[in-house]
């Protein structure tokens, strides 16, 4: 009986030993993090220092101009295109006209976090947990893209692709040839 007594004293002794020990290894961490992210800054100050962006210089941006185009074309909803689906190898499997532009099946019309209420009643601190996805579930969908043909046909593809807004000219012949009369189900 004696023995029991000590049993609980010891056992909460020892989960505050283990917490103390988990909050220093924390503190720990957060020194190092803390030391690296100095060390970062002080690399990126030397380096812009050393070499500084030709801020004076920089009159035009190409990459801004293609960005712009590109978001120009594709935002246009009868948009025709030409995806040509690939192997891994670098073969045709498929080739698609497609009406709009690919879409990435990780895309989403909501969030993909939330914020919820991680201090209790007396104080508010946000803290974001994943959200729901667009059809009520949790969790990333599979990768890949989707598009739709100009027949209104959804396709999927998770491997590698080729689009363009013209059609070209592949040297081989794909490997699935589309149904030019298939429809959408339901």
């Amino acid at each position: 009986m004696l023995k029991r007594r000590w049993l609980i004293p010891i056992a909460i002794g020892s989960i505050v030993v283990l917490g103390a020990s988990t909050c220093e290894e924390d503190k720990q961490k957060g020194k190092s993090s803390e030391k690296s992210q100095l060390i970062t800054e002080q690399y990126q100050t030397q380096m812009e220092t050393a070499v500084p962006y030709p801020l004076d210089a920089m009159r035009d941006s190409i990459e801004r101009r293609n960005l712009k185009e590109r978001l120009l074309r594709f935002n246009k909803p009868d948009k025709i295109g030409y995806v040509y689906l690939l192997s891994d190898v670098g073969s045709v499997v498929a080739f698609y006209t497609i009406k709009g532009k690919i879409s990435s099946t990780q895309s989403q019309l909501t969030s993909s976090e939330i914020l919820r209420d991680g201090c209790g009643r007396d104080k508010y601190c946000g803290v974001a947990v994943e959200a729901p996805g667009d059809d009520g579930s949790y969790g990333p969908n599979e990768d890949g893209i989707f598009f739709f043909t100009t027949e209104g046909v959804l396709v999927q593809w998770s491997g590698r692709f080729l689009y363009a807004d013209a059609p070209l000219k592949v040297t081989s012949a794909p490997i699935l040839v589309a149904d030019q009369n298939a429809k959408p189900t339901g």
